[in-house]
């Protein structure tokens, strides 16, 4: 059987998993509602965002990147048991005695579960696309939105989502979702010009978009960096990739030698 095949079948099987979760839908739709109706009016109006009578580029791109405040924590909270799901309910023997690789097995878990999750906090944008007909009455929000969720958002998703499958194989569970909420707000949000305290939010490893906003966009007016060249947001969106690719790598040669030594 061809690796292709079977790697559809686990993303399908991850996917169908993962889809069906009814807190997932919950929390996502539930963070994205309270995002809008808290912060999308304050961030149109406000005079200190300079928001108020920009264009329609610069405005979808601004409030994108600041859902992008709260909506990938649920997907970094429900990716984490995907791996140790398998090991509880002993599937994992099962896996091992089918003809899958270990590295298309990875993948396709990865794939899937992400793809999965990545959903519910789509249609969450539904919500946003809504808000803004009703602000602005300019159809050209739609393309956008799906554009600069593809730009600014989607990186950062797939960036977190490698380290939520890897390092609960290593990690408790629930110590690994709490570290990654402090994480969350610690290396997107946290200030260390104005607090004192070193993090990585102003630097090209922010996967919240900033640099991407900022370089790619021009939209530096929400975030915690103002001066960004289109390089430096480039590399950003670069580096995220990369680094989730490097993390699954990782697992896959971790657990290699896991069944080595079994």
């Amino acid at each position: 059987m061809k690796q292709s095949r079977i790697l559809l079948g686990v993303l399908a099987y991850e996917f169908k998993m993962q889809i069906r979760r009814s807190s997932l839908w919950i929390a996502s739709i539930g963070v994205a509602a309270l995002l809008i109706r808290s912060m999308l009016s304050e961030i149109i109006h406000s005079q200190a965002f300079g928001l108020a009578n920009a264009p329609i580029t610069t405005l979808v791109a601004a409030l994108v990147f600041s859902t992008n405040l709260l909506l990938p924590i649920p997907l970094g909270v429900f990716l984490a048991d995907r791996l140790p799901r398998d090991r509880r309910t002993r599937v994992d023997e099962l896996f091992t005695s089918m003809p899958g690789t270990l590295r298309t097995r990875i993948v396709g878990k990865y794939l899937g579960s992400t793809l999965a999750t990545i959903i519910p906090m789509f249609v969450s944008y539904i919500l946003l696309i809504g808000f803004l007909l009703y602000q602005t009455h300019n159809l050209l929000s739609i393309p956008l939105v799906v554009a600069d969720f593809v730009l600014i958002v989607l990186p950062g998703l797939l960036f977190v989502a490698a380290f939520s499958i890897a390092c609960p194989a290593i990690l408790w569970v629930p110590l690994y979702q709490f570290l990654f909420v402090g994480y969350w707000f610690w290396g997107n949000w946290l200030s260390p010009t104005r607090t004192g305290i070193p993090s990585l939010s102003q630097t090209i490893l922010t996967p919240a978009g900033t640099y991407i906003s900022a370089g790619m966009l021009g939209v530096s007016d929400v975030g915690l960096v103002k001066s960004v060249s289109f390089w430096e947001g480039l590399a950003s969106l670069l580096l995220l990739l990369g680094i989730a690719i490097l993390v699954l790598y990782i697992l896959w040669r971790y657990l290699s030698w896991q069944q080595a030594r079994q």
